[in-house]
Formats: C-alpha cells, sequence, structure tokens
C-alpha cells in the first residue's frame, strides 16, 4: 500500500511538473517551405525589427529564428516557422500585444516547453497607445498612429545632463493584409532641460492635434514655448510635420516653423 501511495505520489510531481513546462510560442509568421519563410523575412522584417527596437521590445539572443513546426510539441506540423520567443503566459500576453503593433499576423500556441528553456522577449515600461486619428486609403492601405512615452534623467553624477519627457508618435502604414509598408516618427508633448551650448535650455512643448490634408496626409502640429533660452534663440513656435503616403510609401517632411519669435538680445 505504501508503494502504492509513492507511485501516485510521484505521479503527482510529474503531472504537475507537465503543468508547470506549459508555455507559450511568439510566431512571427509561417509558410509551408523554407524558402517561402525565409522570402518573407527578407522582405519584411527589417522594418519591423526597427521598429521594435525603437520601442524597447527586445528580442532574446538568437532570435528569431526559423524552426520546422514539428520540432515543438503543440504546433501544428508541417509548416517553417519564425519563432520570436517563447514565454511563460503572462508574459506572453504582454509581449504579442506590442509585436501585433506592427505585425499584426503574429500569433501565439501553447507549446511544452520547460520553463528553464523559455527565452521571452522584454519590453520597456511604456506601452504603445493607438490614437483615434487614421487615415483610410486606396487599395486598402491603413495609416495608423501610435504614441509612446519616453523619459530620461541624468546620472547622478552628471550636475547638467539632459532630462526629458515626450510623447513620440509613430505613423504606421499597413497594407490590406496588415503587413507592415512603412514608417515614420515624432515627437509631440515635449518638457526639455539641459546643458545646451545653442538655444533654448528648457522648453516645454504642447500638441495642438493631428489634421487629415487632402487625401494622403496627416499633419502634426505643435506649439512649444522655451523656459530659458539663450540670446537670439527661439522663445516660442509652432511646429508642423507632414507624413504622406503615395502608392504604398510612406515619407516624412522636414518640421517646419510658424510663428516664430526669438530671445531679444541687450545692447
Amino acid at each position: 500500500m505504501r508503494g502504492g501511495l509513492v507511485a501516485i505520489c510521484l505521479l503527482g510531481v510529474l503531472v504537475g511538473a507537465r503543468a508547470d513546462a506549459k508555455s507559450v510560442a511568439l510566431i512571427w509568421k509561417g509558410a509551408k517551405t523554407q524558402a517561402d519563410a525565409e522570402a518573407f523575412f527578407r522582405a519584411a522584417w527589417g522594418e519591423i525589427e526597427t521598429l521594435l527596437e525603437k520601442t524597447k521590445w527586445e528580442l532574446p539572443e538568437g532570435f528569431p529564428k526559423l524552426v520546422r513546426s514539428d520540432s515543438m510539441a503543440g504546433l501544428k506540423p508541417g509548416f517553417w516557422v519564425w519563432l520570436v520567443g517563447v514565454c511563460d503566459p503572462e508574459g506572453a500576453a504582454s509581449a504579442l500585444t506590442h509585436l501585433k503593433v506592427f505585425a499584426p499576423d503574429a500569433y501565439a500556441r501553447d507549446v511544452e516547453v520547460e520553463a528553464m528553456d523559455r527565452a521571452c522577449p522584454s519590453i520597456g515600461d511604456a506601452p504603445l497607445v493607438s490614437r483615434k486619428e487614421t487615415l483610410s486609403l486606396s487599395k486598402g492601405l491603413k495609416l495608423r498612429v501610435i504614441t509612446q512615452e519616453e523619459t530620461q534623467a541624468p546620472e547622478p553624477d552628471d550636475e547638467f545632463g539632459e532630462q526629458f519627457t515626450q510623447t513620440r508618435y509613430y505613423f504606421v502604414l499597413l497594407g490590406k493584409k496588415g503587413e507592415l509598408l512603412g514608417s515614420a516618427d515624432v515627437v509631440g508633448e515635449e518638457d526639455f532641460n539641459g546643458d545646451v551650448r545653442q538655444g533654448p535650455t528648457a522648453y516645454r512643448c504642447q500638441l495642438e492635434g493631428i489634421e487629415r490634408s487632402g487625401a494622403d496626409s496627416l499633419v502634426l502640429t505643435r506649439s512649444c514655448r522655451a523656459g530659458a533660452a539663450e540670446c537670439g534663440s527661439t522663445v516660442s513656435a509652432e511646429e508642423v510635420t507632414r507624413v504622406t503616403v503615395r502608392g504604398a510609401t510612406l515619407s516624412r517632411g522636414a518640421t517646419t516653423r510658424r510663428n516664430e519669435q526669438t530671445m531679444e538680445c541687450g545692447d
């Protein structure tokens, strides 16, 4: 009887271990052949990776990697898939939400991987937030606006280091099937203090709005005012940035100023 109880206890431990080993694979894209999967990567991953890096989404070392779906219990066999990480369920949810902003066809699957073998992407503390402004275009294209908060503080031993908080606006062009076609970014709201040799040493900018201009452009306008400025530098201005779509190409124009005022110089 005692031997039976020991066997039952050991069985319980093994079942618990298997339950703990349930992990979640994050997959960017898949194809039936290795050649097709590699072609997808060459065509699209570079732009996605650039945006992920800018928004503080860090891949585990060695990822993404192309694997046969047969090699991981839980995946449908017969495919080649781009694996971008293996996480616990909570980590997978956060990482996938971020990834799908730039790669809407990314997905997650439950797999059997031991906890010690997981490799989950890391994400920053500031989430991505979708704005209401969008631009629906011909051929099913869509221009979306995403924001993320950014901060920087000087090092403890750097008395005059830069310190800022700002909101970065990402303009993301997606194709009919959700594929990423292009992106541009610009800073909106901003509160800056720093040691600069020319120009304002402290200023604050507020978003005035993002407006549609014609059938193919969005225009971001912000109003900036200096709190402290050098002689001859700008003390207030409106800054305007235009993002335009031509065909399947997105471009950001140079930021221009209007209603600019400068600091007067003494005699």
